[in-house]
């Protein structure tokens, strides 16, 4: 059965697997960098222009983002040690980098 075509419930089962050690579940981990880099993304996207916008290009400009930026996980409720993050003029410099090799060298064949 390919992924389309997989009720969600099932696929959220092989994805709580996947993030299972033991008898815990470390799905909730998360790197706080994430949903900053999404805002910015959405900032920086939200005005169309040139950009490709297909599902694959979208996620290289987040790959190559998030690679970019120091990583800072946590875990749901847990207490938040003090990691200066990058400020969001450096994030955004990050995310429009990424945008812009994307742009130069999309990873999909020409549309």
């Amino acid at each position: 059965m390919s992924d389309a075509m997989m009720p969600s419930q099932l696929k959220n089962a092989i994805a709580d697997e996947k993030y299972k050690f033991s008898k815990y579940s470390l799905d909730k981990v998360r790197n706080r960098q994430e949903a900053r880099v999404i805002d910015t993304m959405e900032q920086l996207l939200s005005g169309g222009g040139e950009f490709c916008g297909c599902r694959l290009c979208v996620e290289d400009v987040y790959a190559i983002s998030l690679n970019a930026v120091p990583a800072h996980y946590v875990q749901a409720g847990s207490m938040i040690l003090r990691q200066q993050p990058p400020s969001q003029q450096d994030l955004a410099r990050v995310v429009q980098d990424a945008i812009d090799k994307v742009k130069v060298r999309p990873n999909h064949p020409e549309q």
